[in-house]
């Protein structure tokens, strides 16, 4: 019993003085790597949560931050307190077998708060100005497509604030999420199925529901009727569909043994004209049969071959011998 609690508090210390000596590192290197790091903190409060207790894994979080607190600049700072959150969320999610949508919802609340922290409440002290950042944006495409500025104006581009930081959390989930899983199954940890993108499957109840407000919205804006939180909806629905196309390309490519090619897959859905295409992809996969019937014809395929050797195998051994 000693020589367990003896092990836990080592563990805990050696945690503790990693996230010190990777706060001192980020100080040094001017903040260079600090979203990368609060990315990677996250595992060990993972697996130390799904080791030990909640409790246990709290006060090794309490200890981290002290310390991080002490070494590290205000902006790293706020990130490792999410990163803490989140180390603490999952480790206890996957001890206690929890869904996967729970893990994911529950990162991305995180995720999301911890990014209005540092655009909103603590933007003057971390010197960050996100509508400022935003006018600049604003004034680049005035420049470059003066027509599209003529149709929208700075008003509407500063009040998709609140829907960019959700699609920020969005993708810092889906990293943390990858990076526990991907390093974390190697220590025989059992995650509630994969994570990647191209297992992501939409079922057709929702997807009628996506289709029917992406309708609705180009409907209401022929007739001129423009609201905030319809393009909110609009954005939403349009971003999921369009997740759900690049989850097929990256199945097709992972079943057909063509990874390399995910890369092109990944930076093509962020080209504005593109993306339409990802979304029709993503209607046909929730209201078809789409992956069945390409898993059909390879397994038909397989069975053909080995069928064709085993004949040949036989003729052989069935020849006479003279």
């Amino acid at each position: 019993m000693g020589h367990t609690n003896t092990k836990r508090m080592v563990q805990g210390a050696m945690i503790a003085g990693l996230f010190g000596v990777l706060s001192l590192l980020n100080t040094y290197t001017g903040s260079l790597f600090d979203i990368l790091i609060c990315y990677v903190m996250v595992v060990p409060l993972v697996w130390y949560g799904y080791t030990y207790s909640l409790k246990e894994n709290a006060i090794v979080c309490i200890a981290s931050m002290i310390v991080i607190i002490i070494t590290g600049l205000p902006f790293f700072v706020i990130s490792s307190l999410a990163s803490c959150c989140s180390g603490m969320f999952i480790g206890e999610c996957l001890k206690r077998k929890a869904k996967k949508e729970t893990i994911l919802f529950g990162t991305l609340v995180i995720s999301f708060i911890n990014n209005f922290m540092i655009y909103e409440v603590f933007s003057e002290l971390l010197g960050v100005d996100l509508v400022g950042e935003i006018k600049e944006i604003y004034l680049m495409i005035e420049t470059m497509l003066p027509s599209l500025t003529q149709s929208l104006s700075v008003e509407f581009f500063l009040s998709l604030i609140p829907i960019v930081l959700f699609i920020l959390s969005a993708l810092e989930m889906y990293v943390i999420v990858m990076i526990c899983q991907l390093l974390l199954s190697r220590l025989n940890i059992e995650f509630p199925g994969s994570f990647h993108i191209a297992f992501m499957h939409i079922g057709q109840k929702t997807g009628f529901l996506l289709l029917g407000i992406i309708l609705m919205s180009y409907f209401l804006s022929f007739l001129h009727i423009h609201h905030i939180y319809l393009t909110y909806m609009y954005m939403i629905s349009f971003m999921v569909l369009a997740l759900q196309g690049l989850s097929l390309l990256s199945w097709i490519l992972i079943v057909k043994r063509k990874v390399v090619w995910m890369i092109v897959v990944f930076v093509g859905i962020l080209i504005p004209y593109i993306q339409f295409v990802y979304v029709v992809l993503g209607l046909i996969d929730i209201f078809s049969d789409f992956r069945e019937k390409i898993m059909y014809n390879i397994r038909r395929c397989i069975f053909y071959v080995k069928n064709k050797i085993w004949k040949t195998l036989s003729k052989g051994f069935n020849r006479p011998s003279y």
